[in-house]
């Protein structure tokens, strides 16, 4: 497992229960606003989770691409980048 493994899988675990908290609220008619709540907590929590995964990958993939001279990696790179943005 890769140094950010431990801290995106305990991430993804809170987030895993947030959506199944979300998903009983919908069946028990929760209002709307209380749902949004939750949903955007999670879809900030699913970014910051991806922005770690992204350092990482800069600062290790990448990195290590770049030092072996393979060209088209920052094409690669930059279209990963252009849909975070």
């Amino acid at each position: 497992m890769k140094e950010y493994g431990k801290e995106c899988i305990t991430r993804l675990n809170r987030i895993d229960g947030q959506i199944k908290g979300i998903v009983k609220m919908i069946e028990n008619g929760e209002e709307c606003e209380k749902i949004l709540v939750q949903l955007h907590a999670c879809t900030c929590a699913l970014k910051k989770t991806s922005n770690i995964i992204l350092k990482n990958h800069l600062n290790t993939c990448v990195k290590e691409s770049i030092e072996r001279g393979e060209e088209d990696v920052m094409q690669a790179f930059t279209q990963i980048i252009e849909k975070f943005i």
